[in-house]
C-alpha cells in the first residue's frame, strides 16, 4: 500500500449515495454516484498488493 499512496496525493473518499431533505424545498433529494475510474483502479492496485 505504500507504493500506492505515493502514486496519489489526495483523499479517497466517496460516498455511493447521499440523501437529504433540500434546505428550501423540504423534498427528499436522493444522488447516487459510481466509483471514479482512479479510484477503482488504486482499489485495484492494493488488492494485487496483498
Amino acid at each position: 500500500m505504500e507504493k500506492m499512496s505515493g502514486e496519489f496525493g489526495g483523499q479517497c473518499l466517496h460516498a455511493k449515495s447521499l440523501k437529504f431533505k433540500h434546505p428550501i424545498t423540504g423534498k427528499e433529494m436522493v444522488l447516487e454516484a459510481e466509483l471514479p475510474e482512479y479510484f477503482q483502479a488504486m482499489i485495484l492496485g492494493m488488492e494485487e498488493e496483498i
